[in-house]
């Protein structure tokens, strides 16, 4: 039964989620007060490098696109991919962009309104325009490119290298050489490392999501949303993801993400049409043109003279948010990509996401703007006053068939947030475990065990929700977000050292593995 987890590994990352979550328990106060501390160090000492990060991240996502490189195939020279392409694509936009896109997509103008960025006044013209423009700029193509060189990296190594298993230690040997104490205790540290990181990195969209869940079923149930309801409907939601955890990653992630999809275009096409369709349309071509105008100017915007906390509240948050999930994403990426080029993934990470991303925000977005700027609702003001999920609750009932919407928006937010929390704990498992071949799962009690575990930071932001007066619970989920980032930076570096290594190695020996009819390009080096 334990034959196959690796025990060291495992009880290492259940260590530091109990180090996380048991002061949370028995010192909210002290727990609120010291990850403030560290959040506010990430954002107002780092947001240079983190600017850096991203924008350098798209120019290589575009370098990957249009040169050879991009014909790199995982796999090998006739590798056929494990999945369809519409089952690939919605599996990742699902897993990556996740729940957030229909919170943060619906909500994030509200914000932008009263805080704009650039010293721009509030509730002016020009606070809604870049308040139209901004979040899809934090969901765009720079925001997704993060992702990218290590989803290759893990990708070409697992698949390419026939390296023995996704553990970060096994994948980096080339750099941590050597069976001395030292490396392999800094072996174990990484991939104790990486498997709590994916867990932090599921902190934001769970714990927002499960959230506003609750606060729409309590009010479609005529029940009063209390700290007990939202526990309640964590423990429901768990429940119905380990069904699919339970599966095969084909048979579970795979079903519910195509049609999550389809219910998501449905919603937001419903929307569409019933909303105030040449407003929506209109103002998001014009957030498209700025953010075409003003790309450069945000990616470098570390607001350093002007300091009005915008960037170091959204704009660093977000990179950071990123960058702490790089790894873990990378690696569900890397687990399901067999078979496709550099190209594809590129393509399918950085654009069709970033259209998914785009479209949720251009239709929730938009339609909540134009009930507040025709006076049906003051929501800017709602999202300050009451939060998010008041705000959510707000533009919902605002709709047609309103019960039906909220029925309709909450299953397509839980079937995500199922799809994130599925991938979380299939990839902890297989970080954990030992001697699986390329293509097996973890045993499925396994999987189980990790999906309970996956939601114990959640319950425990909410918890410090629950205990501690006044306590901003998005702040809080940002904080804990953004610091998971710290840890995984230098793994990330090491990891993308160990790929540039092995990359160019394999083209000065002309190894690469790409297809046939693409030889010529790289026997031309």
């Amino acid at each position: 039964m334990l034959k196959n987890i690796n025990l060291p590994i495992a009880l290492l990352a259940v260590g530091l989620l109990f180090a996380l979550v048991v002061p949370m328990v028995l010192a909210p106060e002290g727990t609120a007060y010291v990850i403030s501390i560290f959040y506010n160090i990430m954002t107002i000492d780092f947001p240079w490098a983190l600017m850096l990060i991203a924008f350098l991240s798209a120019v290589f996502a575009i370098f990957i696109m249009f040169s050879k490189y991009g014909d790199i195939r995982l796999g090998g020279n006739g590798a056929k991919p494990h999945y369809k392409t519409f089952s690939w694509a919605a599996m990742n936009m699902c897993s990556a962009a996740g729940a957030g896109i229909f919170i943060f997509g619906m909500v994030e103008w509200m914000y932008y309104v009263k805080t704009p960025p650039f010293g721009v006044i509030p509730d002016s013209v020009q606070a809604y325009e870049y308040a139209s423009a901004y979040g899809m700029f934090h969901w765009g193509f720079s925001a997704w490119a993060i992702y990218l060189p290590v989803s290759l990296a893990l990708g070409y190594m697992f698949w390419n290298k026939k390296v023995d298993s996704l553990n970060l230690s096994d994948l980096c040997k080339s750099v941590l050489k050597g069976e001395s104490l030292p490396v392999r205790i800094i072996r174990k540290i990484i991939d104790g490392l990486v498997a709590f990181g994916y867990i932090g990195g599921l902190v934001c969209t769970v714990g927002l999501g499960t959230s506003i869940l609750a606060e729409l079923a309590g009010y479609l149930l005529g029940f009063e949303v209390t700290f007990t309801l939202r526990i309640a409907v964590i423990l429901i939601f768990c429940l119905f993801f380990i069904l699919s955890t339970s599966k095969s990653i084909a048979k579970g992630i795979s079903i519910i993400s195509d049609f999550n999809v389809k219910l998501a275009l449905g919603f937001f096409i419903f929307i569409l049409i019933v909303g105030p369709t040449s407003f929506i349309l209109n103002n998001f071509t014009m957030a498209v043109g700025t953010n075409i105008r003003e790309f450069v100017h945000m990616s470098f915007n570390t607001d350093a003279i002007a300091q009005t906390g915008f960037v170091q509240q959204w704009t660093v948050f977000y990179w950071a948010w990123y960058l702490g999930c790089t790894i873990s994403d990378g690696l569900w990426l890397a687990r399901v990509s067999y078979g496709r080029t550099f190209r594809e993934i590129a393509i399918v990470r950085c654009i069709w996401t970033t259209l998914a991303c785009w479209l949720a925000f251009a239709i929730l977005g938009n339609y909540g703007m134009h009930q507040e700027l025709t006076g049906v609702l003051s929501l800017s003001q709602l999202v300050i006053d009451s939060g998010n999920n008041a705000a959510v609750l707000a533009v919902l009932k605002t709709l047609p068939l309103s019960s039906l919407a909220i029925v309709v928006y909450m299953a397509v937010v839980f079937i995500t947030l199922a799809c994130g929390a599925t991938a979380a704990s299939t990839v902890v498992a297989t970080l954990t475990s030992k001697n699986l071949k390329n293509d097996e799962e973890p045993a499925s009690w396994y999987k189980v065990f990790w999906a309970f575990l996956v939601l114990l930071l959640p319950v425990g932001i909410l918890f410090l929700e629950h205990m501690v007066p006044g306590l901003n619970v998005l702040t809080t989920i940002q904080s804990v977000t953004t610091i998971m980032a710290i840890p995984l930076s230098a793994v990330i570096v090491l990891l993308l050292v160990t790929f540039y290594k092995t990359l160019r190695k394999d083209i000065r020996k002309k190894e690469l593995y790409v297809d046939d009819v693409n030889k010529d390009k790289w026997n031309a080096v």
